[in-house]
């Protein structure tokens, strides 16, 4: 072989050595590219499902807000009609027993629940409050009390604190007492009215 000859084979050695490197390099080029663009496209569908979670998320929890909601507003507009009913219920009864307190019965019903009221208490003596309005039979229930109960003493007096009726006693001696008070007894029972209002109204159809 000539030298023209192993020059030429040289010269195309170093040109596929050269080819060869560079085709390495191309492809290790776009292996890394390939890879970039894998781990993107990768990032890229996990933000996607990251923002369709969290739409289906936000959507559940609205619909969520949405049905507590409603299930809250039917839950207060029935307490809310609860309500009404049993102050209605409670308003009817004060007009009863305020028609009552301007019967002649009013007075006998004070002198028996005073009588019964004095007999549950550890004591002899007792103050006696009653509304201002029924300053009209003071003077006979007095007259009543100190007739049949004469080892008692009753000090009645009128105060502003009763407005419905009733009465409420003190014993003198060691501060008990009772309210019987109307407004106390319908107060006792409020809880009862509720439920039975609740129970045979509210749950009809």
């Amino acid at each position: 072989m000539d030298i023209a000859e192993k020059i030429m084979t040289i010269k195309t050695e170093i040109i596929d050595e050269v080819k060869q490197e560079n085709n390495n390099q191309i492809e290790k080029k776009r292996k890394e590219l390939q890879k970039k663009y894998d781990d993107f496209q990768e990032e890229l569908d996990n933000k996607q499902k990251n923002i369709v979670n969290n739409y289906e998320n936000m959507a559940e929890q609205k619909r969520e807000q949405i049905i507590s909601r409603a299930i809250l507003e039917k839950k207060n507009l029935k307490r809310k009609k609860l309500n009404d009913l049993i102050n209605n219920f409670i308003q009817e009864l004060h007009e009863i027993l305020d028609e009552f307190t301007a019967e002649k019965d009013y007075c006998l019903f004070i002198f028996n629940s005073i009588k019964a009221a004095a007999k549950e208490l550890p004591d002899r003596e007792f103050t006696v409050l009653l509304r201002k309005k029924d300053s009209e039979f003071k003077s006979d229930l007095e007259e009543l009390l100190e007739k049949e109960m004469d080892d008692y003493k009753f000090d009645m007096i009128l105060t502003e604190k009763i407005k419905s009726g009733g009465f409420i006693i003190k014993a003198k001696n060691n501060q008990q007492l009772l309210e019987n008070t109307f407004a106390a007894l319908i107060g006792s029972f409020r809880e009862e009215i509720a439920i039975e209002l609740k129970n045979n109204i509210l749950t009809q159809k």
